[in-house]
């Protein structure tokens, strides 16, 4: 048995163990963790901290936000927004959606700054 096999199976043994899972949800999220530890240049024991955080955790399937983005002012989620300033949605939003919403529905212009979009003139 490779040695990578026989981490893997401790690893999910001692999650399962820890968590109360059963073997098969345990060895999917110690892959998921350790491949989270490989993207993010970090040790397991710290990807697994970030992945066990509560904060860390799905809110809403359709929109993928996590716990840690439920903005304060409206309670919920990326898709929950018809009555919220804005201003945590803002901070996780990617650069294309931002643009986006700042798009000018007659030019396609930015509307935030003033010089891409000339519709009111």
């Amino acid at each position: 048995m490779p040695r990578e096999s026989r981490a893997l199976t401790r690893a999910t043994r001692a999650r399962a163990a820890e968590r109360g899972l059963p073997y098969q949800q345990a060895r999917d999220e110690v892959i998921e963790i350790h491949s989270r530890a490989q993207s993010d240049d970090m040790s397991f024991a710290e990807a697994r901290a970030v992945y066990d955080d509560p904060l860390n955790q799905l809110l809403c399937q359709r929109c993928g936000w996590l716990n840690g983005m439920t903005c304060p002012q409206c309670g919920g989620c990326g898709c929950f927004n018809a009555v919220c300033s804005g201003w945590r949605h803002d901070e996780y939003m990617h650069e294309d959606e931002r643009a986006e919403r700042n798009a000018c529905p007659e030019c396609g212009g930015d509307t935030t700054t003033g010089y891409d979009c000339r519709c009111d003139q």
